[in-house]
């Protein structure tokens, strides 16, 4: 009598049986967790995350604190778009157009030259004249010159000199964390000022090109440019010395807080989920500390040193690197989280998979039927399936931390990467056909 085989089983059917023991699994994990039982573990655990989600926003200032210091072209690149700013821009003219005028003093030398002319015979009705006319010849001269300054602030020559300035004076970015001054830029009294004798000079220049050879009287002008004025600026920079010191130290122990948490934990996978969770939470309270702090920095700064826009642009210009790291941060923990969660034994989990796979499978389906077959590359793809998966995300996560402040663009970008690699890899695997049982290939006979 011919015995009758059982019916091949698909790859989809053993997909599918495994998701079904997971979640039956899943089911019975509170009952089966005598390894790691103990409330003294969920305790441990949540101290480790509370301090991840501590030390983490610390971490980025701290990168940021030390980075702006220590690194010229970061600190150039950083600054340099301040010198298109519009509301900087305004800033800078207005004050330079004051120190120049105020020091020309237009109304005295037109007294001056209105009483000379008188004392070689002017007549008194002209004298007069030219008296009653000195005010408004010190407008038309002030708004001369405020022009002659907005143009060579607005003009490329500006932001070339405003980069390079930056770059030769990076100490303003040292003397604004440690509050050690220098030539460029003073530190005293709680405010933090730049010098704009550099561009004062440069303005003098243009002056006399266009005629008025009165400005080549002036001495050397030191105006200072208030970036930050505060009595508070001397605890802030004791704070900031204290977290450059330990930029490297910080992201280093909050990793170790975040391993931890997820070793001591009940179930590792709902720790990771939490932890990575909680680090996402602490980067939003941190651009949340960022936007608040800002309110504060405004407040700092007197409106008749710098007005409230230029100041507004300065303080996002500076926190726009530690906005890029925390927003990158932001988007890998959120990452973390689902992956950890879609690969669990939830039952929710198990659908989400059991819905892609099943939709992997009417693909796999379409190719096959158009006579796509991916021969030895496909079975080595199924083969090597768990390997390959841990190399790609491996590789990712070493791209990643490799990548110098990758961006939250960068990092959705990378992310996007991985996943389509794992999806065509699940897309071109295909199971080894099964060898033919020698019971089926021998012919059969009369029993």
């Amino acid at each position: 009598m011919a015995t009758t085989e059982p019916p091949a089983e698909t790859p989809a059917d053993r997909r599918q049986r495994a998701d079904q023991l997971r979640a039956e699994l899943a089911e019975l994990e509170p009952q089966s967790g005598a390894r790691r039982t103990g409330a003294w573990r969920t305790f441990i655990a949540t101290l480790l995350i509370v301090a991840m989600a501590i030390l983490a926003p610390l971490a980025v200032v701290a990168r940021w604190a030390h980075d702006e210091v220590s690194d010229t072209d970061r600190y150039v690149s950083t600054v340099a778009p301040l010198a298109h700013d519009p509301a900087v821009q305004r800033a800078v003219a207005d004050r330079i157009t004051t120190e120049i005028v105020s020091r020309l003093d237009v109304r005295q030398v037109t007294d001056q030259a209105v009483g000379a002319l008188s004392q070689r015979g002017l007549p008194p009705l002209a004298a007069t004249s030219l008296q009653a006319l000195s005010g408004p010849l010190a407008n038309a001269i002030q708004d001369f010159i405020s022009r002659q300054v907005t143009a060579i602030v607005q003009s490329d020559a500006f932001s070339q000199a405003w980069e390079q300035a930056n770059r030769e004076a990076h100490t303003q970015m040292v003397a604004v964390l440690t509050g050690k001054g220098s030539d460029t830029v003073d530190v005293s009294n709680g405010v933090v000022s730049i010098n704009l004798a550099t561009i004062i000079e440069t303005v003098k220049t243009r002056l006399v090109d266009r005629g008025f050879t009165l400005v080549e009287k002036l001495p050397d002008v030191q105006a200072q440019f208030t970036v930050f004025q505060s009595a508070d600026l001397e605890k802030a920079q004791t704070g900031f010395r204290l977290l450059s010191a330990v930029n490297t130290l910080l992201p280093i122990l909050a990793l170790v807080c975040l391993i931890g948490a997820v070793l001591v934990g009940r179930s590792r996978r709902r720790t990771l989920v939490a932890g990575a969770i909680t680090l996402a939470a602490s980067m939003l309270l941190l651009g949340v500390a960022l936007n608040a702090f800002r309110s504060v920095y405004l407040d700092a700064v007197p409106a008749d040193q710098l007005p409230a826009d230029a100041a507004g642009a300065i303080y996002d210009q500076l926190a726009w690197f530690i906005r890029l790291n925390l927003r990158a941060i932001l988007v890998l923990s959120l990452a973390v989280a689902f992956i950890a969660w879609v690969s669990g034994p939830s039952r929710t989990a198990v659908t989400v998979r059991r819905g892609t796979s099943g939709m992997i499978e009417v693909v796999r389906g379409g190719t096959a039927r158009a006579g796509l077959d991916t021969g030895r590359l496909g079975v080595a793809l199924d083969s090597y399936r768990n390997a390959i998966r841990g190399v790609v995300l491996g590789g990712a996560l070493l791209v990643y931390v490799m990548r110098d402040h990758p961006t939250g663009a960068f990092t959705l970008v990378l992310l996007a990467v991985a996943a389509v690699i794992l999806l065509l890899v699940e897309l071109l695997a295909r199971p080894a056909a099964p060898e033919a049982s020698p019971s089926a290939s021998a012919p059969t006979g009369p029993q």
